[in-house]
């Protein structure tokens, strides 16, 4: 936790037990309150979440068993509403907010009063699954590329947003305010976004989101990749790596 700094994280889960810890290790440093939205796991998840901190509290997301990219959104849209902290992170548990001087730089965008800061996304990845719970996931991994398709506004200034308005998947939204805001885009920060850890971990998530793919995820499209099978995730890490290389 920061001193004289409140910061609130909400996070989505679904069975993400390899995930959680470097997610509640890496936030725990930082945030006052972690409020986990769990969409009723069937693995360790649960578990590992009450024996971590008494800082963080779990609530249940029902979306019938299914993967609801609607549900999902209005969750993110409205889950921080009641906040009073000086900022709110809203994320998946594989997004991490990034700086090198984090601490340094959350306290600048609270000293200009910034509403939302600018934050640029980064695609990482690694061969293997990172199983070092000792240490941060983001010195562990330290692999990526800038991908402008992660960018999102996960961190921002709840009494300053009426309303975030994030569209499906959340990386693109349409924010009101109750006043004109302070904005600055020299206050930016990092997303890491750790998805591409090992295929066969990505095989198994893909495989797990396609049962659950609800038919209003089908008719719009939110997903569709978890469709594709092992293909569509072979050719996402010959891209990446070519990126890497050439970046």
């Amino acid at each position: 936790m920061i001193k004289d700094l409140n910061i609130e994280l909400f996070l989505l889960c679904f069975n993400e037990q390899k995930m959680i810890l470097h997610t509640l290790n890496y936030y725990a440093q930082f945030c006052s309150k972690i409020t986990i939205f769990d969409n009723d796991s069937t693995d360790k998840s649960k578990e590992l979440i009450r024996n971590f901190d008494s800082r963080i509290q779990i609530k249940r997301l029902d979306t019938g068993g299914e993967h609801r990219e609607d549900i999902l959104r209005d969750t993110r849209n409205t889950c921080w509403k009641e906040s009073t902290a000086d900022y709110v992170i809203v994320c998946d548990m594989d997004e991490f907010l990034y700086h090198p001087s984090l601490v340094n730089q959350l306290k600048t965008a609270k000293e200009k009063g910034v509403a939302i800061p600018v934050v640029v996304g980064y695609n990482m990845i690694a061969d293997s699954f990172p199983e070092d719970h000792s240490k941060l996931i983001t010195e562990q991994v330290q692999v990526g590329y800038k991908d402008r398709r992660f960018d999102k506004n996960i961190i921002f200034d709840p009494k300053q947003v009426k309303e975030i308005n994030f569209r499906p998947g959340s990386h693109l939204c349409n924010p009101k305010f109750h006043e004109a805001p302070v904005l600055d885009a020299l206050v930016e920060f990092k997303l890491l976004h750790y998805k591409y850890l090992d295929k066969e971990y990505l095989y198994n998530r893909h495989e797990m989101y396609s049962q659950r793919l609800s038919t209003i995820n089908k008719n719009n499209k939110w997903g569709a990749e978890y469709l594709d099978g092992k293909d569509h995730i072979n050719e996402k890490y010959e891209k990446i790596n070519y990126l890497i290389k050439v970046v």
